[in-house]
């Protein structure tokens, strides 16, 4: 065994990890959402999203570096589920920041798995399509947020927060969102969280019309604009400049991957990959941008490096289940 090889899992095979739970929210959630196609399969609706809700919070309460790290370098699946499970624990994370009670924080993590349930299959189809939408899609685009409120109300969905989300995801504090083109404070704060969340995790995606942000220009983007102070900083504060799954290079010209925020949010604690001459580490180390030598200096392609390394090898058993090519 190499010193970089972590021991055995001690839990069973199928033991939960924070890994494993994300995985199978985004499994659970495209079972959920394709059954919504069929009206004699979208019974227990409500249920089915309470039991991917859960599954959420567990993973946020196992390993919630590991659950964020997981938006920028586990992209395998279809685009609408893994990002509306991306958006569900930024959310979750930044509504326990505020010290937001665990009720209000399923509604709104129920309100981002199902945001965009008005729009399913065009999600997907924008993902692939190699032009920008095209002025029906626009159309239907606009509308996703009032289809996907009523849908879910004939789903069984009776929570006003969670269909107030879904209604005002999109809109923005200057008036100029959608669907209602609502203003100020007429938006619930949690909504505009969704958006930003929302927003930020778009930004990570390539697509065949628009190249993938690093993740500190996506963070940058999303701020940029008419926005409300309070969530700037909550965001900021929950992800970090460098979120964990940030692959950065130093000073020093190594490159290692964002292990877990620092004391502020642009000195994360790295776990060092390569060297300065790109040859791999056979020790991994860890390294505190707070020190001059191991500042980050850059921001490379997650997804490039990403296949270079195990998720156990710097998040440990919770990672187990994470890669689906990797024990």
């Amino acid at each position: 065994m190499s010193p970089n090889t972590p021991p055995p899992p001690s839990e069973e095979a199928d033991a939960p990890t924070a890994g494993r739970l994300v995985r199978q929210v985004r499994a659970g959630l495209a079972a959920a959402l394709a059954a919504t196609l069929d009206e004699d399969s979208a019974t227990g609706f409500v249920e089915r999203m309470g039991q991917l809700v859960e599954q959420v919070q567990n993973a946020c309460d196992r390993h919630p570096d590991l659950a964020i790290a997981m938006t920028l370098l586990c992209q395998e699946e279809p685009y609408a589920v893994r990002h509306a499970a991306d958006v569900a624990i930024v959310s979750e994370l930044a509504l326990r920041r505020l010290g937001h009670p665990a009720t209000d924080r399923r509604s709104v993590v129920a309100a981002a798995l199902s945001m965009n349930v008005g729009m399913i299959q065009l999600q997907d189809q924008l993902a692939k399509q190699d032009a920008t939408p095209t002025a029906e899609q626009r159309q239907h685009i606009q509308q996703h947020p009032q289809h996907g409120r009523d849908q879910l109300r004939q789903l069984g969905v009776a929570d006003t927060l969670w269909l107030d989300c879904v209604l005002q995801h999109h809109e923005i504090p200057d008036g100029n969102g959608y669907p209602n083109r609502l203003k100020g404070d007429s938006i619930r704060f949690e909504a505009r969280l969704l958006g930003l969340a929302d927003r930020y995790c778009a930004l990570l995606t390539q697509n065949a019309w628009r190249n993938a942000q690093r993740p500190d220009s996506a963070l940058q983007q999303t701020l940029s604009g008419d926005l409300d102070t309070k969530l700037g900083w909550l965001l900021t504060q929950t992800l970090g400049i460098y979120p964990p799954g940030a692959v950065v290079q130093l000073l020093n010209g190594e490159i290692g991957v964002v292990k877990r925020p620092g004391t502020i949010e642009s000195t994360p604690l790295v776990t060092a990959l390569f060297d300065a001459q790109g040859r791999q580490l056979v020790q991994r180390v860890e390294r505190d941008t707070r020190q001059e030598d191991y500042m980050v200096t850059g921001v490379l392609d997650a997804q490039k490096v990403g296949r270079f390394f195990r998720l156990i090898e710097v998040w440990g058993e919770e990672a187990v289940g994470a890669q689906l090519d990797r024990p």
